[in-house]
Formats: structure tokens, C-alpha cells, sequence
């Protein structure tokens, strides 16, 4: 008995040894082929365009809008040289005692977006993206690419010009921000990440958005995604028309990324900077002359304004353009050129949007009667980094 165990073990340890073997000598291409499988694909599908033509219809005119479009939309590449690497150490120059290789430069870039606005060349774009750049390229839809020159820059609205020489540019309007309404359907185009021609769709989720500390710029928000590179391009409308410049992101930490929130610089900004370039070959800004403080309950209680609404002149600078329009000190700034203030930055994001020489009309509280006032704007000092024309 004990005698056929042991003859029962060996024979299962031998078979076993054998089905091992076997297993590493059979390749893969030794393995059964797997049985077929039943696939029934769809007959075609589910819907034809007759089935929904008013779908077909708006699907259709989405890329015609696109195609139209996109030929004015630009991606920009600038660069510096920050400073000089550490020089590389070769080995035989130590042994001969020989000069060290010259030092590395080091290179900073930055990827962002423009909009062609003029068939001379001219784009814009925001001015933190070429912001301290010494060399700055553009390159088209149809793959060229150009040189740009920085006609001029308002960091405090974030809007450049740059310049290219090149033939057969197609540029695209610019739109009345004012006439922008919340809920309408808004296509921002761009250079996210290095991908040109990226085109995100959204609405207007809403206007007058204080979206940077100390900012001077009520910015139109947006729910069209908006990366990095996306910067400087253009928020089109269903006419084809440039409504805004896109500039910034709503995030929670620099790593954050797009989290549905974006803003825009009204097109009325941006085309003012341009014009200011078109007209003097540089941009300017518009003056008035005022100190102010915004409402407070008392203030609003003691000059009987009924609201906290409007902007609180404190004092008015002699011979600038307010004094000559006679405006006084506890004036309450309710209004311009028809456009209610509702406060100090409504008031500045107004006059980003006017250029110098411009005549606006105020509408004013004196004294808790109503007043209207023309005034003709000055230049302002050139103190926020305007760049010459070059």
C-alpha cells in the first residue's frame, strides 16, 4: 500500500513536470484561436438631417461662423533673455588653465493669442503677454509667420497693439461691448496650451465684473473654457464681431486651471486703445481731473442722496478738464454718457472706454438736485507705462 503511493506520487509530480514544459514551449501563435463573436453594428443612424432641420440648421451655421473667423486669429510667441546661465565647466580647461566656456543665456517665453483688427496688420492682444518681451512672432492660420513690432500697451486695462507687415490679412470687427446681454452665446478662440485654432463655445454669464483686486476694468464673464495661451484672443459673437479681449481665469491657487469661470475685456477698451494708437501712434488715456471716495451711508444721508450709488467727488484739480466743465467738491457723479455709476471703479471702467478730447456729459447730484454737466476730456500723464510708438 505504501509501496503505491510513493508510485502515485512520483507519477503526478512527473506529470506535472510535464504540463510545465510543455506550457514554455508553446509559443503564443500555438495558442486556440478565440471563437468569433456575434456583432450586429447599427443600420445607419438614428436621425437624419431632414429629421432635424432647425438643429441641422444652427449646426450648420456654427461652423460656417467658425470657418469665417478663425483666418483672424493669431497665436504670438515672445521671448527675452532673463540672464546669463552658469558657465559651463570642461575639464581640460582647468588642466590648461584656460578660460571657462562663455556663459548660457537663459531664455524666458511666453505663448498667448491675438485678433487681426486692420488689413495694415494691426492686432490686438493683452499686454500681459509680450509684458517686458524684447522679441515678439506671430503666426497666422494658413502657417506664416511674422515679426511684430509693439505699437503701444495699458497694463492697467491689459490691452497691446502690435504690428505685422503681411499681405492678404482678413480682420475681424469690433463689436459695441455695450450691447452685450447676459445669456447669449459667445465663442472664445484661441492658443490654449500651444493649441492653435481651439475654439470653445459659451454664454455670457455676466457683465461689470470686478475680477482683480484694484482692477480699473469692469470685464465681460464667460462660461467658454479659457486656458493658458488663450490669453489676448478673441470672444466673438454670432455676427462674427470681436465683443471682447479674453484675459483671466477664475481659480482657486495658481494650479487650478479653468474651473467655468472667465472674463473678458470689453471690446469698447480695446478699441479705444486702438484708436488711440491709429490717431497719436501711441495709447492714451482719458482725464478728468477729480479726486473721489464712494458713498458711504452718511455721506449719502448728508448730501440727501437717497442711495449709496454714484461716485463722491472729493476735490477737483484747477484748469483740468472737470473744473472747466464746473464740476465742485460733494458733486455726486451718477451717471455717464447716459451709463449709470454706481461707484469709483463703474466711474474709471467708463472712462477706459473714451479717449482724450473726447466730450462726455455727467449727471451729477448738487446739493440733492439733479444736474448735467458736458465736459471735454484731457490726456492723462503718462505714468502707467505707455510705450511709444517703434
Amino acid at each position: 500500500m505504501r509501496r503505491a503511493a510513493v508510485i502515485l506520487l512520483i507519477v503526478l509530480l512527473l506529470g506535472f513536470g510535464a504540463f510545465r514544459v510543455g506550457q514554455m514551449l508553446v509559443g503564443p501563435g500555438d495558442e486556440p484561436a478565440p471563437k468569433p463573436t456575434a456583432y450586429t453594428p447599427a443600420d445607419g443612424p438614428k436621425l437624419e438631417p431632414n429629421d432635424l432641420p432647425k438643429l441641422t440648421a444652427i449646426d450648420e451655421e456654427y461652423t460656417r461662423l467658425v470657418e469665417k473667423v478663425m483666418p483672424s486669429v493669431v497665436s504670438i510667441t515672445s521671448k527675452r533673455i532673463t540672464q546669463l546661465g552658469p558657465a559651463r565647466i570642461n575639464p581640460l580647461d582647468m588642466l590648461l588653465g584656460t578660460k571657462r566656456s562663455p556663459q548660457e543665456p537663459e531664455v524666458e517665453t511666453s505663448l498667448g493669442s491675438g485678433v487681426i483688427v486692420s488689413r495694415e496688420g494691426h492686432v490686438l492682444t493683452n499686454d500681459h503677454v509680450i509684458e517686458g518681451m524684447t522679441e515678439i512672432e506671430v503666426q497666422l492660420a494658413d502657417e506664416r509667420t511674422f515679426p511684430a513690432r509693439l505699437l503701444g500697451t495699458d497694463p492697467s486695462v491689459d490691452i497691446a497693439v502690435l504690428k505685422i507687415d503681411a499681405a492678404k490679412l482678413e480682420p475681424l470687427p469690433i463689436g459695441n461691448s455695450d450691447n452685450v446681454k447676459v445669456g447669449q452665446l459667445v465663442f472664445a478662440i484661441g492658443n490654449p496650451f500651444g493649441l492653435s485654432e481651439t475654439v470653445t463655445a459659451g454664454i455670457i454669464s455676466a457683465r461689470s465684473r470686478r475680477a482683480m483686486r484694484d482692477s480699473t476694468v469692469e470685464y465681460l464673464q464667460t462660461d467658454a473654457a479659457v486656458n493658458q495661451g488663450n490669453s489676448g484672443g478673441p470672444l466673438i459673437n454670432l455676427r462674427g464681431e470681436i465683443i471682447g479681449i479674453n484675459t483671466a481665469i477664475f481659480a482657486r491657487g495658481e494650479d487650478s486651471g479653468w474651473l467655468g469661470i472667465s472674463f473678458a475685456v470689453p471690446s469698447n477698451i480695446a478699441r479705444r486703445a486702438l484708436e488711440s494708437v491709429i490717431k497719436r501712434g501711441r495709447i492714451t488715456r482719458s482725464y478728468l481731473g477729480v479726486t473721489m471716495t464712494n458713498l458711504s451711508p452718511e455721506l449719502a444721508a448728508k448730501y440727501r442722496a437717497g442711495s449709496t450709488a454714484g461716485a463722491f467727488v472729493t476735490d477737483v484739480v484747477a484748469g483740468s478738464p472737470a473744473s472747466r466743465a464746473g464740476l465742485r467738491s460733494d458733486d455726486i457723479i451718477r451717471s455717464f454718457n447716459g451709463r449709470v455709476v454706481k461707484d469709483i471703479a463703474a466711474l474709471r471702467s467708463r472712462l477706459n472706454e473714451v479717449d482724450a478730447g473726447d466730450r462726455v456729459e455727467l449727471g451729477i447730484l448738487r446739493a440733492g438736485a439733479e444736474q448735467r454737466v458736458t465736459a471735454v476730456l484731457g490726456e492723462a500723464q503718462p505714468e502707467t507705462a505707455i510705450v511709444p510708438n517703434r
